[in-house]
């Protein structure tokens, strides 16, 4: 029985076509083709156009979707004989793709208004930054850029592993982070060539250049620059040798971030590090292409938007991490979209994942300044799996923080009354809270939390036993469960005394639990900072970094939030917030939790509306008569792994993994969405 075609309710129909009818596919330029199989293993052809998907599980309509995304126009009566699909089909499907706008009628003459290479302007705003810097300065970065001193040797912990490099300079006189530096606010204005992108696929954007002065340095130093991945790859392999058999997320994860650490190492150690500005151009581009990477494996494990979260031991192979980027924008970011052609890119997976060559061979011999990193490729590793031990421990502070926070709005349901106004006042501020997080969070459920929690404890295991050659005694989780004897005592009783203050009359048994509540937070916390401090003493050996001057608390490892530069994160870090709230000052580090009571303090407002973006949610009445469906793709136009997302409490994942509108309410109504940053929470 043939498939309906799903269309926009509320479409008028249009008058029928004939034979002589010109038609165009004026995006075909920038669609997707790709082939997959569904769960019964029957193939799959998915057209991706702008916002939609248009997906065809008959193989005799298959030629027609290969024929119609050539760019010039046609008469409608040519696509009967694509595949022989015969007119009445060909008409049904034609019409459907008018309807949605996927093809046009082709009127006048039909030159191509093309964009390929012009010179553009930056996309980028000015740049704050108005002279180099870097995260070993003397005078401190991130004291300048966040009002608190953090001495380096907690860098790892507030900017990751795979970012610490981004503010340098190279040779060339370029950021190793190009556009992407984080912070933003560390970002230099650096005259750079932005042109048209000329590559079929969704890259081809009229208004989003790729950065061509990067591509030239690249390809200026592409042998290179593979000749250390293929070094960097044979080193990993001795650290996983079951990647030997099969490369999984996890894996090309794990190498990526190996070969971002070679240059970050380098720039970061202690004794005879290369200095700001003098980094070999083949080491800054190494990290640049090997980055990209990285950000479509972070967007497999992390993000709940498009396609269903990966786990770390799923298998991949190159295509399929091709294949996932283009149609999950992965090649996209705020401003641009990547300058580097498709060959490049096979190559360099090519090279890192299959030990192949890359097509115009290696040069006979690795530069001579470039023949000592070899020597040091073995500590850029002890760095990596030792960064991303931090990552994994200090950013499971946030589905910690996210949980308790629902977890104190539930604790304060229904409880308006106990207290009169004020009591009324907290409640609906945490109901906002909530609000929130369900409309704007990566965290938003426990499930999702749950999924990043088990990421992290993979993450944390198998770089601790690349670093030490044994697995560590008890998982991540395990490890930063509180002590129950952490709970109770004096911190916890000032705290409810606070809150029951703050809520009035009646008020007392809702304060002990919300107190309960945070002390279970705060403890687990600290445990986080303990174990972050642990992690920092072995990254300080390995860069021979000098002792810390201070202890590390709880409220630095927010800084990472703070460099984010706006307010990108959906609630308030928790500790700040009760103090605002509830008149306390709180101090976490690693063998204390405090809370005092701060004297006269006053109520604050409640918290600034949350405007969520309408979007429309599609309904679907039936066509007959062909096996082509077309349904809204939400992905168009979103930056990849670590830039601008769309977040959803509207949105939830089906079974074959895409995003379907109707979350937590069912299905059907308006949906909505609201825009926001890739921060931790």
């Amino acid at each position: 029985m043939a498939c309906p075609i799903v269309v926009e309710e509320g479409q008028a129909g249009l008058a029928g076509i004939d034979h002589s009818t010109p038609l165009v596919m004026p995006d075909a330029r920038s669609a997707l083709l790709q082939k997959s199989h569904q769960s019964d293993g029957a193939p799959l052809l998915t057209l991706y156009v702008g916002t939609k998907e248009v997906t065809f599980d008959d193989p005799e309509e298959f030629a027609f979707a290969q024929e119609l995304i050539r760019t010039a126009p046609f008469l409608a009566g040519d696509a009967a004989d694509w595949g022989n699909v015969g007119w009445p089909k060909a008409s049904a499907m034609l019409e459907a793709l008018l309807e949605e706008g996927i093809i046009r009628l082709a009127r006048g003459e039909m030159r191509e208004d093309r964009h390929d290479n012009k010179v553009m302007p930056s996309p980028l705003p000015t740049a704050p930054m108005t002279r180099p810097r870097s995260w070993i300065d003397a005078d401190s970065l991130m004291a300048h850029l966040t009002g608190t001193a953090l001495d380096p040797a907690y860098l790892e912990l507030v900017v990751p592993i795979f970012r610490t490099g981004h503010v340098f300079l190279d040779r060339d006189g370029r950021q190793v982070g190009e556009a992407n530096v984080f912070p933003a606010s560390a970002r230099l204005n650096i005259a750079t060539d932005w042109r048209g992108c000329p590559y079929a696929g969704n890259r081809y954007q009229a208004d989003k250049p790729m950065n061509v002065t990067a591509l030239r340095a690249m390809r200026v130093h592409w042998r290179q620059i593979m000749a250390l991945a293929a070094q960097m790859r044979a080193r990993y392999l001795v650290r996983f040798p079951q990647a030997q058999s099969g490369w999984t997320v996890g894996d090309v994860e794990r190498l990526a971030v190996c070969a971002l650490a070679l240059p970050s190492y380098m720039m970061l150690r202690c004794d005879a590090p290369v200095a700001n500005g003098d980094l070999h151009p083949a080491l800054s581009n190494l990290f640049r292409v090997t980055d990209g990477l990285r950000m479509v494996m972070h967007q497999m494990l992390f993000l709940p938007l498009y396609e269903k979260m990966m786990l770390p031991d799923v298998p991949i192979t190159p295509a399929e991490i091709l294949d996932y980027a283009d149609r999950n924008y992965s090649f996209h970011s705020d401003h641009g979209v990547c300058a580097g052609p498709r060959f490049m890119i096979e190559d360099m997976l090519a090279v890192l994942l299959d030990g192949a060559a890359p097509r115009g061979g290696f040069d006979a011999n690795l530069d001579a300044e470039l023949a000592p990193v070899l020597n040091l490729i073995e500590p850029a590793i002890d760095y990596a799996m030792l960064g991303l031990q931090a990552y994994g421990a200090v950013f499971s502070l946030w589905p910690a923080m996210t949980r308790a926070y629902e977890h104190l709005h539930l604790s304060l349901g229904g409880k308006e009354d106990a207290g009169g106004s004020r009591a009324r006042e907290i409640a609906q501020r945490f109901e906002a809270h909530f609000a929130a997080l369900n409309h704007r969070s990566f965290l938003a459920n426990e499930e999702w939390r749950a999924h990043r929690e088990a990421v992290y404890d993979d993450m944390f295991a198998r770089c601790h036993a690349a670093v030490s050659r044994s697995a560590p005694p008890e998982s991540l989780s395990a490890m930063l469960a509180p002590d129950a004897s952490v709970c109770g005592g004096r911190a916890q009783d000032v705290l409810a005394a606070a809150v029951a203050a703050h809520l009035g009359y009646g008020g007392g048994k809702i304060a002990e639990n919300f107190a309960a509540i945070v002390m279970g937070f705060l403890a687990r916390g600290q445990r986080i900072v303990a174990l972050a401090e642990r992690i920092q003493r072995d990254t300080a050996a390995l860069l021979h970094r000098p002792a810390p001057s201070h202890r590390l608390t709880l409220r630095h490892l927010n800084l990472h939030n703070v460099l984010m530069g706006e307010d990108v994160r959906t609630v308030p870090f928790l500790p700040d917030e009760l103090a605002r709230l509830f008149g306390v000052e709180i101090h976490v580090d690693a063998e204390t939790i405090e809370i005092r009571e701060r004297p006269n303090s006053a109520p604050t407002p409640n918290s600034p509306e949350i405007k969520p973006v309408n979007i429309t949610v599609l309904k679907t009445p039936n066509r007959k008569g062909t096996h082509m469906k077309i349904k809204t793709n939400l992905r168009a136009g979103q930056g990849g792994a670590d830039s601008s997302a769309i977040d959803t409490s509207t949105s939830s994942q089906n079974q074959n993994g895409k995003t379907s509108s109707g979350g937590g309410g069912g299905g059907g109504g308006g949906g909505k969405v609201v825009y926001t940053r890739c921060a931790g929470y």
